[in-house]
């Protein structure tokens, strides 16, 4: 697990930032090209015509696929910036760079240059990537998935078995060419089910025609992010014995038998196989976080200068009204801390083992951790700037597409974060939480106290559960394996805070509202486990209502400007007209010009 922070920055953007500032500042330039600006008079067709011309644009801008897709700092600002200011991309990036590029960089045999091809076109996006696994009847349960690859004296014949297995529902319905890593149950020489392995294929040709035996059918209207989903089955779809990718832990002979190196190969080779999935989650995670700063730093900025007249003689800045106000800082105290948070983790994520099972739950957690609050950040600032926040031209509704769209991306974040809770859960028996004392979350170090005594009773309420294989356990176990999991990343996220309050008074700040929250909304938790009394419930929820000692959203509030600067945003590349200072001459403009400013 991830149980360290990173090392002191020298300034608030640099803590919040993960990667260099000038591929950061690359992106912003090169994402916001009018040329590819989405207009209210494109149909959806069009619209996903421009993310492709737009994808190539990119690629030819920031160079080498493959060099991004292995260099994790630049490919987690690829779909932070991406997330931002170009939504259209995200499903286009993750198959192209993520999954397919990725994947055939590293799973491929040492030795052998068998993706090279394959590589060269992802690499000047003459062909679009994209990975195929999900299907009718396994979702996300990928290791349950029926698509066939069964040898036949040469290579392998890719088959769909039952209509429940056709792969639902990769973005290859625009008929360009196409690089594809396919998922498959590798049926050897002598019948066996080998279990699921990657294979490679070129699944549109040249022309964008589909191969023989490939059958793609595009599926309908998607309103919430633009996608040309498809649905594709398998006919006797060829593929050759090199272009199996086995990440060396193992052979095939002429005869087709299958031989693992070692007993340690076999047993990391599903990990293997989709070990891109594991940078994908942390990558989606990554840019659901960074829609929630935009949103927050337009619907913040929007709520200092929208004026609100409450009597015929009394008006008042939409900022200073408490429902508004309170709400939008809670939400920038989670997103930072989740931020911070995200940021460990991919610094870990670099130099780890994407199969080791350390490395894949740390990574679930994150998932769970940050995006379900990345939806409510977003959702709470789309209502806050009411009819504002209704349309593209703001931004924000465009986020809630992509955070539907990330938040089942990948694997469903509740799938996740119960299988993570679990075997935290397996790994935390042995470490008893404190006997039952009331604590006082005045004191900083009661706060962090609070969350590690929930991170540990948690764990112990969970374990009558997990040594028991019966199904009724294992649903049984979700609840707690989900509070768990919730508990140990706010516990982490408090940990890492405390280590960069020193140094940041803004952090200090943020750091207390998202303590006290965490504590509020867990308050009945926390008195019916003997850790807060009712005196102490009221203290916190008054502390977060009126800015009492220690004055936390108040404070966060005189922090403000200068946390919405470290976001590293501008006003006029977003272009949303709340940012104006003249909002009815902005929606003007915006009404008489089909391109955003």
């Amino acid at each position: 697990m991830v149980t360290h922070g990173y090392e002191e920055r020298t300034s608030l953007a640099e803590l919040l930032r993960h990667g260099h500032l000038e591929f950061h500042q690359q992106l912003q330039q090169v994402l916001s090209n009018p040329d590819f600006a989405v207009t209210d008079k494109q149909s959806q067709e069009q619209r996903r015509e421009n993310a492709y011309d737009q994808l190539r644009n990119l690629v030819k801008e920031i160079g080498s696929t493959r060099a991004v897709a292995t260099d994790l700092p630049k490919l987690f600002a690829v779909f932070d910036w991406s997330a931002v200011l170009a939504t259209d991309l995200i499903p286009l990036i993750s198959g192209h760079y993520n999954l397919a590029s990725g994947s055939l960089a590293t799973l491929t045999n040492s030795d052998s240059d068998s993706a090279e091809p394959y590589l060269h076109d992802l690499d000047d996006a003459t062909s679009v990537g994209v990975m195929l696994l999900t299907e009718y009847g396994c979702g996300s349960n990928i290791g349950f998935m029926q698509t066939t690859a069964t040898w036949d004296g040469e290579g392998f014949v890719l088959n769909t078995p039952d209509p429940l297995a056709r792969k639902f529902m990769p973005s290859v319905g625009i008929p360009v060419a196409r690089v594809c890593v396919i998922g498959a149950r590798f049926i050897d020489a002598a019948g066996v089910d080998q279990g699921v392995h990657l294979f490679t294929a070129r699944l549109r040709d040249a022309n964008g025609d589909p191969a023989p035996g490939v059958t793609i059918t595009q599926l309908d209207h998607q309103p919430l992010v633009i996608m040309d989903n498809s649905v594709i089955s398998f006919d006797n779809l060829r593929v050759e014995r090199t272009d199996w990718l086995s990440n060396d832990l193992a052979t095939i002979d002429d005869e087709g038998v299958l031989t693992w190196h070692d007993e340690d190969s076999r047993k990391r080779a599903f990990a293997s196989a989709i070990s891109q999935l594991t940078v994908g989650r942390l990558a989606l995670s990554s840019c659901l976080n960074a829609s929630a700063r935009a949103s927050l730093y337009i619907a913040l900025r929007y709520a200092a200068k929208r004026v609100v007249p409450l009597t015929p003689v009394d008006s008042t800045f939409m900022f200073d009204i408490p429902h508004v106000r309170d709400t939008l800082l809670t939400d920038l105290a989670g997103t930072v801390a989740r931020t911070i948070y995200g940021n460990a983790v991919k610094t870990f994520l670099a130099g780890a083992d994407l199969t080791a099972r350390d490395t894949v739950v740390s990574v679930m957690l994150a998932k769970y951790f940050i995006q379900e609050h990345a939806l409510e950040t977003v959702t709470d600032c789309r209502i806050k700037m009411a009819a504002q926040g209704m349309f593209s031209a703001n931004r924000v509704a465009d986020y809630l597409g992509v955070c539907h769209a990330a938040i089942t991306g990948e694997g469903d974040i509740y799938v996740l974060g119960s299988v993570a809770g679990r075997v935290l859960a397996k790994q935390l028996v042995g470490s008893l939480p404190p006997e039952p004392a009331l604590h006082d979350p005045a004191d900083p170090g009661d706060r962090a106290r609070l969350l590690r005594a929930r991170t540990l009773t948690i764990a112990q309420e969970a374990q009558p559960y997990l040594g028991n294989p019966a199904l009724k356990a294992r649903l049984e176990v979700i609840p707690d394996a989900l509070e768990l999991a919730e508990a140990y990343c706010a516990e982490q996220a408090l940990r890492l805070l405390d280590e960069h309050a020193e140094h940041h008074p803004e952090i200090a700040a943020l750091r207390d509202v998202f303590a006290l929250d965490q504590i509020s909304k867990e308050s009945a938790w926390y008195l019916t486990h003997g850790l807060l009394d009712i005196a102490a419930v009221k203290a916190v929820k008054q502390q977060l209502r009126s800015g009492l000692l220690p004055q936390a959203i108040d404070n966060l509030a005189d922090h403000l400007p200068a946390l919405l600067e470290a976001f590293g945003l501008d006003d006029e590349i977003l272009g949303a007209p709340v940012l104006s200072e003249d909002l009815p001459a902005a929606w003007d403009s915006r009404c008489h010009d089909p391109l955003p400013h």
